[in-house]
Order: C-alpha cells, then sequence, then structure tokens
C-alpha cells in the first residue's frame, strides 16, 4: 500500500497530544515539588528551577513523540499492510517517549542529592508514569488512529473485539491506579503522625491527579469509538 495514504489519520486528535503532554508534565512537576519537600537539601529557588525544567523536559519531550514520528512518513516506505507502517511510527513514538521520562528520572535524582531513600521512591513513581505514558496515552492513540482506518477501510469491526479491547484498557488503568493507591497508603500509614499531612497531599494529591488524567484519556478514545 501507499504509506502516504494514511497522512490524514495522523494529522487528526492533535489536541489529545498537546493536553496528554500538558497532563504528563503536570505529573513530573508534582513528583519534582514531592522530591524537593521530602528528600532534597536545595533552596526553594534553585529546586523551582530544576522542576520547571523537568516539566518543560518532559512536555517537550512528549510533544515530540507525538508529532516528530508522522513526520517520517514517506513513500519510499513498504509494507504491504497498514498495520506496519503504525506499528513503526508508534515504535519511534515510544522509543521517544522512554527517553524523556529517563531523563526526567535522572533530573530527578540529581534533585534528590543521591538520598536512597527518594531514589528507590523515584524508581517506583517513574517506571509507573513510564506505563502510563506509553501504554495508555501512547496506547489508546494507536488504537484510535488504526481503528478509524479499519472503520474507513473495511468497515465496522466485529463490535465484541473493539468492547473486549476497551475493557481491557479499562482493566489496565485500574491496575495502575491501584497499585499506585495502595503502596501509597501503606505508606502513609507507617509515616509518623508530623509527616502525615504533607506526605496526604502528595499521595492523595498525586493519585487523584493521575486517575484524572488516565480517565480523561479513556473518555477520549471512548467517544472516538462511539462516533463509529
Amino acid at each position: 500500500m501507499n504509506p502516504l495514504d494514511l497522512v490524514p489519520y495522523f494529522k487528526e486528535h492533535r489536541v489529545f497530544a498537546i493536553l496528554s503532554s500538558l497532563g504528563l508534565a503536570g505529573l513530573y512537576a508534582e513528583e519534582g515539588w514531592a522530591t524537593f519537600v521530602f528528600w532534597s537539601r536545595r533552596s526553594a529557588n534553585e529546586a523551582t528551577l530544576w522542576i520547571g525544567m523537568i516539566a518543560l523536559i518532559v512536555f517537550g519531550g512528549y510533544l515530540l513523540s507525538f508529532f516528530y514520528p508522522p513526520s517520517r512518513l514517506n513513500a519510499a516506505w513498504k509494507y504491504p499492510r497498514a498495520w506496519g507502517i503504525f506499528s513503526r511510527i508508534t515504535a519511534l513514538s515510544l522509543a521517544i517517549a522512554l527517553a524523556t521520562n529517563v531523563i526526567a528520572m535522572m533530573l530527578l535524582f540529581f534533585l534528590a542529592d543521591g538520598n536512597l531513600i527518594g531514589a528507590y521512591h523515584l524508581l517506583r513513581d517513574g517506571y509507573v508514569y513510564t506505563l502510563a505514558g506509553l501504554i495508555i496515552f501512547h496506547g489508546l492513540l494507536l488504537y484510535v488512529r488504526y481503528l478509524r482506518y479499519i472503520y474507513h477501510s473495511f468497515g465496522a469491526p466485529f463490535p465484541g473485539k473493539v468492547i473486549g479491547a476497551s475493557a481491557g484498557i479499562a482493566i489496565l488503568i485500574l491496575l495502575i491506579v491501584g497499585f499506585i493507591f495502595a503502596i501509597d497508603l501503606r505508606q502513609l500509614e507507617l509515616a509518623p503522625l508530623a509527616e502525615q499531612g504533607i506526605l496526604g497531599l502528595h499521595t492523595y494529591g498525586r493519585g487523584l491527579y493521575l486517575l484524572t488524567l488516565l480517565l480523561g484519556a479513556y473518555a477520549w478514545h471512548f467517544r472516538w469509538i462511539a462516533d463509529h
């Protein structure tokens, strides 16, 4: 097939890409705030600069992961089916998003001043954030794009497959958020009473923010699926 026939599908959903990048940047900004409060020895002004830089890197990196790979699409790509083109572009997107998360986490480790307790908390959080960014946000975008291509090219697929895939995504979202809440609540229970206030703001605030982001992405995907 001619790869350029798929260009219209990759030009859609720009608002989703921008809002997702902004939302994920906010997630890392909150993580940077928690890192400063709990483990960093830096001044408030210096920490603010680091947190702002981390958020900008995440925002720019995710924007790049959404918009740059489709620009590489050209007629020289030889694939017998559209799925090969979709998967190639998505693989490049995931590589850029993964690199963005790794860089952001390295900067957070630096902000934590090498604190080992902070390091393992950041490692856990960074792993979950990376999974959310790659599997949920980029995964949902791939799913919507490819399903729209299927609808336009071959007609509606069997509804059971679509419902099953969407249900699987919902379960994955619940697992990610449930994992975060379970660990955070246990950590909150073990914290000294004097620290539970600020720690509760971080744990509940971060968990609810992440849940809102994931539900927003899921609602976006559901809206596009329901339109077809």
